[in-house]
């Protein structure tokens, strides 16, 4: 997603996507978490930061310098968009929100192995796909009330899940 935003194509992208994970790979083994260097995830925005600026920079310097070339590729060098990166806060907020919503989706993940089925059902009419208590309880055969305590209890338990997963990666990385 990074890697498009930054305009590249998907070829392009798909590069450094498989260069991120290959340097990711190689610095887990020394990867060692220290809250006052900065989380997992600024750790990682980095590297992908890094990868997307190598390709531009690979791609700029195979671009031709001859004035012949360029004239014949005129129309096409400007029919691409320009290649640049979103300044920095934007993709900062862009990864905090994605990250976010990869920890939720992880979170729920691993609740729904272990909560009760049909009180993860109520959680997910509810809250995932925004259907009213009345219209669940009807749908289940439960009551209102029954409805908005399950929902709240597994509201907490998400919450819970989350933080327990922030905890497994190393800390603060959700809220930084």
């Amino acid at each position: 997603m990074w890697a498009r935003k930054s305009g590249l194509n998907d070829d392009e992208a798909q590069d450094v996507v498989q260069e991120t994970v290959i340097a990711v790979a190689r610095k887990m083994p020394e990867f060692r978490y220290d809250p006052a260097r900065g989380s997992f995830k600024q750790w990682l925005l980095l590297i992908t930061r890094r990868r997307i600026h190598d390709h531009l920079r690979r791609a700029y310097r195979t671009l031709p310098d001859s004035e012949g070339v360029v004239e014949r590729n005129k129309v096409a060098v400007e029919e691409v968009p320009a290649a640049s990166l979103p300044p920095d806060a934007e993709m900062d907020a862009e990864w905090d929100a994605e990250w976010r919503a990869n920890l939720l989706q992880a979170a729920l993940a691993r609740l729904r192995q272990t909560a009760n089925p049909k009180h993860y059902q109520v959680f997910d009419y509810c809250v995932l796909q925004d259907l009213g208590a009345s219209e669940v309880a009807r749908m289940l055969g439960m009551n209102a009330a029954q409805v908005y305590l399950v929902k709240h209890r597994m509201s907490h338990a998400v919450r819970q899940t989350v933080k327990a997963i922030e905890r497994e990666l190393g800390g603060r990385d959700a809220s930084t």
